[in-house]
Order: structure tokens, then C-alpha cells, then sequence
């Protein structure tokens, strides 16, 4: 017995929010508004956005988690838990270019010197004239 191969109706429609021709497999009855991939991504962000959501992936046999980091606004989709910093989720990219970032600055602070004749031209303070 022959399994029957189901045909998919793609139907054409225009974007109400950026007017780009798209098709959907569905077949659209017109009354609606009816909005292209990147369109939908951009409006249901907000949703998303502060709530870090864990999904077990049957493929992997791992949990993973979805979320968006506050700092890129990046959907990210990843095997690791993302870190929550002053109520902030950050992905692991933008976690590594802040903890770059404060040790740059922490670095500034710190004063190499070759001699202590060159530690004492570097410092800030007065020198004291010698009498002779």
C-alpha cells in the first residue's frame, strides 16, 4: 500500500510591517495582517526578553537554554546556563569582553618599573631637593 505524499500550499503575501513579499504554508485568507519571519522575531522579542527558558533537547540528550542577552539583544540557544549579573542575562560572549574590559582597567592602575630610580621619577610626589 502507497502512503499518498501530502503537497504543501505555499501562498504568497506582503509583510504589513515592511511590505516584503514573503511565502507562508499556510493558505491566508486576507482579512488578516500577516508579517515575514524577521518581522515576527522583532515583535515577539519583548516576550522573551529577562526569562532564561531550559528545553531538554531529545537529539543531544542535554538540557539547553534559550534566552536573550541584555547586553548584544542576541537569541541564543545554548548547552550552558547563562549568567544573571545585576539582574542582567549575559551570553558567555559578552561575559568574556566585560571581565576583558575590567581587567584592562585594573591593569592601568598598576606601574612596572625597571629601577627604583625610574619607580621614583614615576610617582606623582615632589622630589626633595638635596643640599650639598
Amino acid at each position: 500500500m502507497k502512503k499518498l505524499k501530502k503537497t504543501q500550499t505555499l501562498t504568497k503575501i506582503t509583510c504589513a510591517k515592511c511590505g516584503k513579499e514573503y511565502f507562508v504554508s499556510f493558505v491566508a485568507d486576507g482579512h488578516r495582517n500577516y508579517y515575514c519571519d524577521e518581522c515576527l522575531k522583532e515583535m515577539n522579542k519583548h516576550k522573551k526578553e529577562g526569562k532564561i527558558k531550559k528545553v531538554f533537547d531529545q537529539k543531544n540528550e542535554k538540557y539547553m537554554f534559550d534566552f536573550i542577552c541584555d547586553i548584544c539583544g542576541e537569541f541564543r540557544h545554548a548547552f550552558y546556563a547563562p549568567k544573571r549579573e545585576n539582574g542582567k542575562i549575559m551570553c558567555k560572549e559578552c561575559e568574556s569582553n566585560r571581565k576583558l574590559e575590567e581587567r584592562k582597567k585594573s591593569r592601568r592602575n598598576v606601574i612596572l618599573a625597571a629601577s627604583t630610580q625610574a619607580a621614583k621619577e614615576s610617582l606623582p610626589f615632589k622630589k626633595e631637593e638635596d643640599d650639598e
